[in-house]
């Protein structure tokens, strides 16, 4: 069953830095801010045994710190959630700053040749610990990803990912 992962660009100040009530209804309060405030600016529809290799391949060559694996699944602004809150859905949250260094590493590693004696390293790697890493849907989460982190680093924007199944 394919999903549907969304990447937007968001002004960060948008968010508050409290909320009140439990982990689902802060978690509600900013899918509603997301949906008024931000612009959906790539989609991908990948399943998720393809989408979370891809992106753990793509983290591994742009820096290897496991912030977009990470951070695209749960992290939330101002920290008004906690990273183990039991919610209804991911939400993944990149602040400003954060795109602007993972852009310049990605700038580098773009071009990186999965063939090369250190791509077979990665890929098996990746393979050993999440299953099989499928070139084609890599290569879509590393172009959206790519051309998100670059257009908001440019426009001084955070990114949220949000995820529909």
């Amino acid at each position: 069953m394919s999903s549907l992962i969304h990447l937007y660009l968001v002004d960060e100040d948008v968010y508050p830095n409290t909320l009140t009530g439990d982990d689902e209804a802060k978690y509600q309060a900013l899918l509603s801010i997301t949906e008024d405030e931000a612009i959906r600016w790539q989609s991908l529809e990948l399943n998720m045994r393809g989408f979370i290799p891809a992106l753990a391949t793509w983290d591994k060559i742009a820096g290897n710190s496991k912030l977009l694996s990470v951070c695209s699944f749960h992290y939330y602004p101002n920290q008004l959630i906690g990273p183990t809150a039991d919610l209804s859905g991911s939400f993944g949250f990149f602040p400003a700053k954060m795109v602007q260094d993972l852009f310049s590493v990605m700038q580098k590693y773009y071009d990186f040749n999965l063939d090369s004696p250190k791509g077979h390293d990665i890929i098996e790697a990746i393979e050993a610990e999440m299953g099989e890493v499928d070139f084609q849907a890599y290569e879509m989460v590393r172009d959206r990803y790519f051309v998100s982190f670059r257009d908001a680093a440019e426009q001084g924007k955070a990114i949220v990912v949000l995820i529909e199944d």
